[in-house]
């Protein structure tokens, strides 16, 4: 280009799915720096690039090297070491690096958007007329309520800190604002410290776990607190938070889903102040990016937040914590597939920096790297309380006549607990109102046009719906097979549920959570708020609140229908099943009453459900281990799974053969099994047809060395929009 020097050469990633980077020409007197992004030029448009090196190298083909545009970021967006472990996981799991490195940037600066500064509203009190006060009390007691919260502060309150005081701020403001009571600024977020004399007093266990880990955390380790559900972990999360902050450094803090937030914020602000960020996917891509900026910058010691706020930069990170670090929510199935813990675990190594990875329910993976003396174990079985968690008790539902879902025995004790003024949970994990819809003359069952499942019935809406991919239909009327009309619904789902028992207990009030109930965070929260301020009341739910709540008043717990685990394809679905189960019964019994804990059952003989009734979790993964170990199943093995979806069976089948052979030297040579190809096994979803071929072997060293020999030849096998291929290494399910 006219009056440019063109003699410096810069290698750009791009969020695509190739796996290689890009080069382009830019001005050598321009300043460079490595984590930037530019606009490049790129086909008929342009793409955001993040620069990775520049060179001076004598092989470019310069006549055929375009010229990057505009540098957007005055500092880099993604330090040394994001790019470092980016660069890992890219090799590591297989995915194109491009993707990868824009994964570890917030969504706000994946596009060529320029960064702004991040400034935040403050409402700041004005000095008040003893008059004005006195009138703003006594004819607007929510307007005195803000008023009140915005002088109690020092530093001012923020949009969202106006929110928990007042779900409907704006309005109340607006007035205080017109009365010149209350005034605003722009202004950098402030930090506030929160000191509290009366910390919680440790148990034995807590203060022994706690005492170790401190003794440890000078460099990399890992650290498994291994808890009953109720003992405190999080407790012990707090006092390690309080060590660094001491130090100075910042702490990660990650949680498997959007619910576990609501209840755990009010925790964090009430022992730390306004020392933490929040980061989620419910949030917009503006406040996302705040929550990063802010981290980053050091405003904030804390990032609370999901799965992806473990790329949360910080140049002085000293501890990572992954709460129920069993949850699958930690692994990524679509998009880039990696799992936020493992890559957790490696950042700290990388930063010599020591993880915590807490669970009452541990996975079998971290129990073997325990038992293998690669993490450091610590357990705690006794809760603050003077109570034990409840015993699960099995309820042989066996040729007997239920009632919304429910045996006449669970029905009589949920109604003396509801009867002493207590809280109980009904855990079931089906939404709607019924799973079959189906003709009682000829057997037609309703199934979703685009994937092979059963459309549910979603009575409030009278329409049938699609779980997998949201088809939805109205409620027919007649068979579509024989045109008979008695079309009949079986099974039950939580919004059944609901309606049964409202119906059953009408002087009590009935909660359901479920996506289907909760939109927002917001709505979360303002019914999990209902729990907190106690009396007596019904909780249902999906796997929404099996976890992480925290809520005394719950004295009975109980699950519905877990039959259906115990018949899965799933290597996983026992796991899955006892972890459940552990999680569901450790909500009751919380406070200073007795818990219990039930399980209805089709199959009270089955080997598990005895399990469950008569042994601790410990001693069932145990079991689950050691079959896993004779199976030659993870953790005893790793696998890599290579999917195709494509209009047909046959083109993904016959995509997957393409990559096997690629493969097929290498697994030989290597003695690395290889399963496939085969459908899946939903073989249709949202209109297409899935298979996979599965790799399989103990020895992680030679997976990865068929992987290294075979994936350049793979890479050049192309997707296209009527056959696509993806890879998932360390997938979940066979």
């Amino acid at each position: 280009m006219p009056g440019k020097s063109l003699n410096c050469f810069a290698s750009f990633a791009i969020a695509i799915p190739l796996y290689r980077v890009f080069d382009y020409s830019i001005e050598e007197h321009q300043q460079v720096l490595v984590g930037t992004r530019y606009r490049l030029p790129f086909g008929q448009g342009s793409r955001t690039g993040l620069l990775l090196a520049t060179h001076n190298s004598a092989s470019v083909q310069r006549d055929r090297i375009k010229a990057a545009d505009e540098c957007l970021d005055q500092l880099p967006v993604l330090s040394e070491h994001l790019i470092a472990l980016a660069t890992w996981m890219s090799d590591y799991y297989l995915q194109p690096i491009g993707e990868v490195l824009f994964q570890c940037l917030p969504r706000y600066l994946r596009t060529a958007r320029h960064e702004k500064p991040v400034r935040v509203k403050y409402w700041r009190a004005n000095t008040l007329e003893l008059e004005l006060r006195e009138t703003i009390e006594k004819r607007s007691p929510r307007q005195h309520q803000i008023l009140l919260a915005i002088e109690q502060s020092s530093c001012g309150l923020n949009a969202s800190q106006l929110k928990a005081v007042n779900s409907n701020w704006h309005g109340l403001v607006r007035s205080l604002e017109a009365k010149k009571a209350i005034r605003w600024e722009w202004s950098k977020p402030q930090s506030t410290t929160t000191t509290l004399e009366n910390l919680p007093e440790l148990n034995r266990e807590q203060a022994d776990a706690f005492s170790q880990m401190e003794s440890n955390f000078g460099r990399f380790s890992v650290h498994l607190l291994d808890g009953i559900t109720g003992s405190g972990k999080t407790e012990v999360y707090f006092r390690l938070i309080q060590n660094q902050l001491d130090q100075h450094r910042q702490v990660i803090y990650l949680v498997p889903e959007i619910g576990l937030t609501s209840q755990l914020v009010e925790r964090v602000r009430h022992r730390f102040g306004e020392q933490f960020a929040i980061s989620h996917s419910a949030l917009t891509e503006r406040q996302q990016y705040e929550a990063w900026e802010r981290f980053r910058q050091g405003e904030v010691t804390i990032m609370l937040g999901t799965r992806s706020s473990l790329f949360s930069q910080s140049a002085r990170l000293g501890l990572i914590i992954i709460d129920e670090e069993h949850d699958a929510s930690y692994k990524q199935e679509d998009g880039i597939r990696y799992h936020a813990r493992d890559v957790a675990i490696k950042r700290a190594q990388m930063l010599d920096i020591p993880i915590l990875l807490g669970s009452a329910t541990p996975s079998l993976e971290s129990l073997n790297n325990c038992q293998r003396e690669h993490y450091y174990w610590y357990r705690l079985s006794q809760r603050p309380t003077r109570y034990e968690p409840p015993r699960i008790q099995l309820i042989d539902t066996r040729n007997v006549r239920k009632e919304h879902g429910c045996s006449p025995y669970l029905l009589q004790r949920i109604d003396h607990h509801l009867g002493q003024d207590n809280q109980v949970l009904l855990y079931l994990n089906r939404r709607g109102f019924a799973p079959v819809i189906m003709c009682h003359e000829c057997g037609w069952q309703s199934i979703c046009r685009y994937c092979d499942a059963r459309l549910t019935l979603h009575q409030s809406l009278n329409r049938l719906l699609c779980h997998h991919c949201g088809f939805a239909q109205p409620v027919p009327s007649a068979c579509g097979e024989c045109d008979n009309t008695d079309i009949r619904h079986y099974g039950i789902g939580t919004e059944q549920l609901e309606q049964g028992m409202k119906k059953r207990f009408p002087n009590y009030p009935v909660l359901r959570i479920d996506r289907d109930s909760i939109t927002s965070r917001d709505d979360f929260a303002r019914k999990m708020g209902a729990l907190r301020q106690g009396g007596p009341c019904l909780l249902i739910g999906t796997q929404m609140i099996a976890k992480g709540h925290d809520y005394p008043a719950i004295t009975m717990s109980a699950i519905l229908d877990a039959d259906q685990a115990l018949f899965s394809a799933s290597y996983r679905a026992s796991e899955r099943l006892v972890q459940t189960a552990f999680q569901v019964s450790g909500r009751s019994g919380r406070g200073d009453q007795a818990g219990e804990a039930y399980l209805q059952t089709d199959f009270p003989d089955h080997p598990l459900m005895q399990a469950l009734a008569n042994q601790d979790y410990r001693k069932i993964a145990d079991t689950i281990t050691r079959e896993r170990k004779m199976l030659g199943f993870p953790p005893y093995a790793r696998v890599v799974m290579f999917r195709a979806d494509a209009l047909s069976l046959r083109q993904a089948t016959e995509k997957l053969d393409e990559i096997k052979h690629c493969l097929a030297a290498s697994t030989t040579r290597h003695q690395v099994k290889c399963i496939g190809p085969i459908p899946a096994l939903m073989t249709r979803r949202i209109g297409r047809y899935r298979a996979q071929l599965c790799l399989i072997g103990p020895d992680t060293h030679k997976l990865r060395s068929v992987l290294r020999e075979s994936m350049p030849a793979i890479e050049s096998i192309k997707s296209t929009q009527k056959v696509k291929w993806v890879v998932d290494v360390d997938a979940l399910d066979l």
